[in-house]
């Protein structure tokens, strides 16, 4: 199944890459922002030199204007990379509908294959803009933040850490409820499309033998 989800990512690897290492570098920059701050606070604005000063902050400045492009194209680009691959997939399934028998629908209800052709396939671009930029991100942002906190205060670093397995417990377990909470909530979603189908469509049939009463 991922083997056939990343297959759609091949057309459009110059933009994937581009999204993809626009948000490592933006990660790299607010991970390193406030250790550059730090820096600027404790020891340059003490040194008295004015000139060095106005040159950090004018490289301070020119960082966070620099971040604030990369995340704007991130979120520009990165959406029409999820764009892109929610209409292909939206295309593949819809093509896939035209060659089912007619068994297939007699079984299945409208509004269930319309809320597959879009809600469901808008989460699906979703993570496939997201997904694999935030779980990177998210690993390198963990790892290079326990790095620097062991670097500047290795006891205090250690303390903070303790509590990760708790944290990680706490995810996984409320985690998958949260997931079935969503798979319940589609279902209702679904079974809503399916019937607001079925009377919406019936309005024409009723009309016709004048039986609106």
């Amino acid at each position: 199944m991922l083997r056939r989800f990343f297959a759609y990512y091949r057309p459009y690897k110059r933009l994937f890459a581009l999204d993809f290492g626009c948000a490592v570098v933006s990660g790299l920059m607010e991970l390193g922002f406030p250790i550059a701050v730090t820096l600027f606070v404790d020891r340059l604005l003490p040194s008295g030199d004015w000139g060095l000063v106005v040159i950090a902050s004018l490289g301070l400045l020119a960082v966070y204007l620099t971040n604030t492009g990369l995340i704007a194209i991130v979120t520009y680009w990165g959406h029409m990379l999820g764009v892109n691959i929610e209409t292909d997939m939206r295309r593949t399934a819809f093509d896939h509908l035209q060659k089912l028998s007619f068994s297939y629908f007699d079984e299945q209800k409208t509004g269930h294959l319309v809320g597959r052709l879009t809600k469901d396939l808008e989460e699906i671009g979703e993570v496939a803009h997201h997904g694999p930029e935030d779980a990177f991100i998210a690993v390198m942002t963990l790892l290079g933040a326990l790095a620097l906190m062991f670097t500047i205060n290795a006891p205090l670093a250690a303390i903070t850490t303790a509590v990760l397995p708790l944290t990680v417990w706490l995810t996984v377990r409320f985690g998958g409820r949260l997931t079935l909470n969503w798979r319940r909530l589609f279902q209702r979603v679904g079974a809503f499309n399916a019937r607001i189908e079925e009377n919406v469509g019936g309005i024409r049939v009723v009309q016709a033998y004048a039986n609106e009463d």
